[in-house]
């Protein structure tokens, strides 16, 4: 007799929210704000406190949105960037009853902050003025704060500069320190209209142990902290996104360019490799692309000691009969080679293959193993040894 056999159906179930009266798809894990995002782009909600290399923290509450539940009248309020999204929630993004509320909370917001927005470094690229204009602020009815008017500006760092009077307490600062660098040199003291970030012990940016790596001003969306160097409010200005040539990482970074000259660099956060976040160098350390020492064409030393362009040509004849001159007279180990973690893993092959085949040494290493220790102590011997002469 012949059997049959009841193939279960293991097909994955749609499931649906509505955002708007339209209903979407969802993904599991997914917060309300960031399936908003997804469907709708990321100017639907408008938000303060949020960043897309931190995690949601709901503390300015410009995100919130109306949600209920099919055959239930009753809705309430909640933030949509830490709130998640289920399976037939209906999401109301812009009843009357929301907007009203964004509304009162940038109202409250602008109360303990300088409108100086004509001469602030930021202006026309700030996120509370962007939020401010999509809500509908035209005056604030609440009374003016004092509190922003003790605070002094902070210029102690060569590459940071902090001006807590226009700090609106979000937070950014302290969770990118904490969660994209891991430094914890950011905190807040006090409570209520007191509250401040403080950095350290209560102490300057320059007094406390902060490593200069610039996730707190790429996370600050007012001018509470921002770079010394950016020009991030000039008309006119290109971006060129890059890629970092100080390590092998290979971080992306977003360059601000105007008339030729960098304005400020940014770290992407849709970049794969870093994320939005980048080091010290990476973000700060560019003044060497125009310097007027920097090579631009390949150059030989002549017999007075002094260098004289050459062609490549000529250069790599120099460079190889130097290297059997030296091979012959003194032996294949009297030449090592250090590679560099800039180049690509076919370059420094090439490179590991040049020295053991036609060298015929093992003397090879690569800054990446060891950072730039070599490279650093072989120019440490150079220096001293053309001072002593």
């Amino acid at each position: 007799m012949k059997t049959s056999y009841l193939i279960p159906d293991i097909t994955p179930k749609v499931k649906y929210a509505s955002i708007n009266g339209q209903n979407y798809e969802l993904k599991a894990g997914e917060s309300i704000l960031s399936f908003v995002k997804r469907h709708f782009g990321k100017e639907t909600i408008p938000t303060l406190c949020d960043a897309p290399n931190l995690e949601a923290f709901g503390a300015c509450r410009v995100c919130s949105v109306e949600v209920s539940r099919p055959g239930n009248g009753q809705s309430r309020t909640v933030a949509a960037c830490h709130t998640p999204v289920e399976e037939g929630m209906i999401i109301q993004t812009e009843s009357t009853s929301i907007q009203s509320l964004r509304k009162n909370i940038i109202e409250l917001v602008l109360t303990d902050h300088p409108l100086d927005c004509l001469t602030c470094e930021v202006n026309g690229n700030c996120e509370l003025q962007d939020v401010a204009a999509r809500v509908g602020i035209r005056k604030v009815r609440y009374p003016e704060g004092k509190n922003h008017l003790d605070r002094q500006k902070d210029t102690s760092h060569p590459y940071m500069t902090s001006d807590l009077s226009k700090c609106i307490m979000c937070y950014r600062c302290v969770r990118a320190c904490d969660e994209v660098q891991g430094q914890l040199v950011l905190s807040v003291m006090g409570r209520g209209f007191d509250s401040q970030i403080i950095k350290g012990a209560n102490e300057s940016f320059m007094e406390s142990e902060c490593v200069s790596c610039g996730a707190c001003a790429q996370a600050c969306p007012t001018s509470a902290i921002s770079d010394v160097f950016q020009s991030k409010s000039l008309v006119g200005q290109d971006k060129v996104k890059t890629v970092c040539t100080y390590c092998g990482v290979g971080c992306n970074l977003e360059v601000s360019v105007k008339s030729g000259k960098i304005l400020s660099i940014q770290a992407p956060y849709d970049a794969e490799v870093n994320q939005g976040h980048t080091c010290l160098k990476g973000r700060y350390a560019f003044k060497f692309y125009n310097h007027p020492e920097r090579l631009q064409y390949p150059m030989i030393r002549n017999v007075q000691g002094e260098l004289e362009r050459a062609t490549w040509d000529e250069v790599y004849d120099y460079i190889a009969n130097k290297l059997k001159k030296i091979k012959t007279e003194n032996g294949p180990d009297s030449i090592a080679g250090i590679s560099s973690s800039r180049c690509t893993n076919e370059e420094n092959y090439l490179m590991q293959k040049f020295i053991r085949a036609v060298i015929g040494t093992n003397n090879i290493d690569g800054c990446a193993r060891v950072c730039h220790s070599p490279t650093a102590l072989r120019n440490a011997k150079d220096f001293w040894y053309r001072c002593s002469y």
